[in-house]
């Protein structure tokens, strides 16, 4: 009862803030935010071009044109998509562990300098 009781309380709260701080999201998070916005510069880019009758110079010399902003936007969205959270698989494994054990565990950090994880 116990056990339930501290993942009800503490353990639910634990496991959400280790997602919310995982690298994985934290770096699919900042690609889709930055895909986002270089796909809204340049359709405004794109736009604001098609609106002048007189051009100075080609939309490719401007800043900030990039013409491949849709497809890194799409790559972003499908990472978000395929996103698998390391951390989870850390905590599932602690699952037949005495509570001690895993409030002990909740303390330290769940992702160790070995673990095979890109920080952003």
């Amino acid at each position: 009862m116990l056990t339930k009781q501290w993942f009800l309380t503490e353990g639910v709260s634990w496991v959400v803030k280790l997602v919310y701080q995982s690298p994985e999201l934290e770096k699919v998070v900042a690609d889709l935010v930055n895909s986002v916005n270089a796909v809204g510069e340049y359709e405004g880019i794109k736009q604001g071009f098609k609106a002048a009758q007189d051009l100075v110079r080609p939309a490719e010399e401007v800043p900030g044109y990039d013409s491949g902003a849709q497809d890194a936007l799409d790559a972003a969205i499908k990472a978000f998509d395929e996103l698998q959270i390391s951390v989870l698989g850390k905590v599932a494994d602690l699952v037949d562990k005495p509570l001690p054990v895993i409030q002990q565990r909740s303390k330290l950090p769940i992702v160790e300098e070995d673990d095979d994880i890109t920080p952003v």
